[in-house]
């Protein structure tokens, strides 16, 4: 579902959606509340609403900053493989020059083709959670071609072990990006976020505060909060994709000359 929504609808329109709906929905609730019970009765327990409500806040707070904490985490990862990526890139195209002129020229030229079609098709591929198939295809005629090489002397294949590492390392952090680009919270995780929230929201309205308008303008401020911290998780959780996503500029600044 929170790909769905990242992937079909625009930033504006999924903050409608993660923070706006809500945010209506919790003073309609309360005003509801309100006509079920009387807030004379509400006042009667505030002793024991009061302290029972700083307790669930304080545990859901603790545990929501853990998940966009940890969310933060992986998207500053991704961001930080992709950069690295990119500069195992340009080892290999940079390496290519110290091999014979006619493979050298080869690998060159496969090397630019794969960043170009990786910057056009395959980002796009990318915001969509899939794999592009072009770059895939570019990228194995490169493995393949090192695969078959033939080292000519010990100076071509000190040169030729560096290259290879590189590609290994370039080959693992591409399979990392490709992951991240489709891959999310566990739906456990956004179960007890979104219940969590529902409960704490829903808690303010055990409170029976004499002029309702301003309780309501609490109530909505508190959802809002939370809304915008779900709706910071929902676009942080997929780095390729929305109003943060992740762009190719590592790729696109390489001179590939």
């Amino acid at each position: 579902m929170e790909q769905f929504l990242v992937l079909n609808l625009s930033p504006l329109m999924l903050g409608v959606v993660c923070i706006l709906c809500p945010v209506i929905l919790s003073y309609a609730g309360l005003i509801l509340t309100r006509k079920m019970i009387p807030s004379k009765f509400l006042r009667q327990h505030h002793d024991v609403t009061g302290p029972f409500f700083c307790t669930l806040g304080t545990v859901y707070g603790i545990f929501l900053a853990f998940i966009v904490a940890t969310t933060w985490q992986y998207y500053s990862s991704t961001g930080s493989n992709v950069v690295q990526e990119a500069r195992c890139l340009d080892d290999l195209y940079t390496n290519s020059k110290a091999f014979s002129p006619t493979f050298g020229v080869k690998i060159q030229k496969l090397i630019r083709d794969y960043r170009d079609t990786l910057v056009s098709d395959g980002w796009k591929s990318l915001q969509r959670g899939k794999v592009n198939q072009e770059s895939n295809q570019l990228l194995f005629q490169i493995r393949d071609s090192f695969v078959s090489y033939k080292i000519s002397d010990a100076s071509e294949g000190a040169f030729f072990l560096d290259t290879v590492k590189s590609l290994n390392q370039m080959l693992a952090l591409r399979a990392s990006r490709i992951d991240d680009a489709s891959s999310g919270l566990i739906p456990f995780l956004w179960c007890v976020l979104l219940a969590g929230g529902l409960a704490t929201i829903g808690f303010s309205f055990l409170f029976g505060g004499e002029n309702i308008h301003i309780q309501a303008v609490m109530t909505m401020l508190l959802t809002g909060v939370i809304a915008l911290t779900l709706y910071t998780i929902v676009n942080l959780d997929f780095p390729f994709t929305g109003l943060v996503a992740i762009s190719p500029e590592p790729f696109q600044k390489l001179l590939l000359k």
